[in-house]
């Protein structure tokens, strides 16, 4: 029996879009992403996630902290600060989707915030916000990744071309158009212990002609079906029939 494969189509916040094929053992993924801006005076992280995310933070992160709104066209910009005013962070809360940068210490001063917010472009869409600099080339964005999240599975994307210095130095397994390499993840000794011998002791890393991305099957280690057949299957299911393509 032919696999049903589906194919979901994200933009990555440089703008790219990406294209994945997975099959339905994979499961639903919730949509994340990743990428950085660098230049006289700014150097900033931001991470991209399903709209509605940042509803953890004044509950869970910054419990009886501050918390500020300003209406933008299009979008919200957020502020939050801890209590203790030792962390702070601003999001872009969209329809669809949010990015996040965090600050270790108290929120900036306003005009701080206001020279960020004006270098900054948040255009949301139902299949990916674009984050990208106001001011190029003065402002450099680099770093960028799409990233597929469930408890199950990890999935992540990067331009080919951004991350091919990323790849070991040995020649991967021959996939299609693609090579893979299996690396043992950084775990603690009883973890393992426990993980050896299945599919999830590792990271798969693939590299085609346009992108390089990584599958992890992350598991508890008490996990009653570790070595099953049916999770073994599952596993080989996802490795064999993913595609992925970065079209910037």
């Amino acid at each position: 029996m032919v696999a049903t494969i589906s194919q979901t189509v994200r933009l990555s916040a440089d703008g790219a879009r990406v294209t994945v094929d997975l099959p339905p053992e994979a499961g639903p993924l919730a949509w994340h992403g990743h990428t950085r801006f660098a230049g006289p005076g700014l150097v900033r992280n931001f991470g991209l996630a399903p709209a509605g995310h940042h509803r953890v933070i004044p509950d869970k992160i910054f419990p009886g902290g501050r918390a500020e709104t300003y209406r933008r066209q299009g979008f919200d910009l957020l502020l939050f600060e801890s209590a203790d005013r030792s962390d702070s962070c601003l999001v872009w809360a969209g329809a669809y989707n949010e990015a996040t940068t965090w600050f270790s210490g108290p929120a900036p001063r306003r005009v701080v915030l206001n020279r960020l917010v004006s270098s900054v472009s948040f255009v949301d869409a139902p299949e990916g916000a674009k984050l990208t600099p106001m001011f190029t080339p003065a402002i450099q964005q680099y770093g960028t990744m799409v990233l597929g999240v469930s408890d199950d599975l990890i999935l992540m994307i990067r331009d080919a071309r951004a991350a091919k210095d990323r790849l070991p130095t040995w020649q991967g397994a021959p996939q299609g158009d693609a090579e893979v390499w299996k690396e043992q993840l950084d775990l603690d000794p009883e973890q393992q212990k426990a993980l050896a011998g299945t599919p999830f002791e590792w990271r798969y890393t693939f590299a085609n002609p346009t992108s390089v991305f990584t599958l992890v099957f992350p598991r508890s280690p008490g996990a009653a079906s570790l070595r099953s057949t049916a999770e073994n299957d599952r596993v080989d299911a996802v490795m064999s029939n993913v595609k992925v393509a970065w079209s910037a």
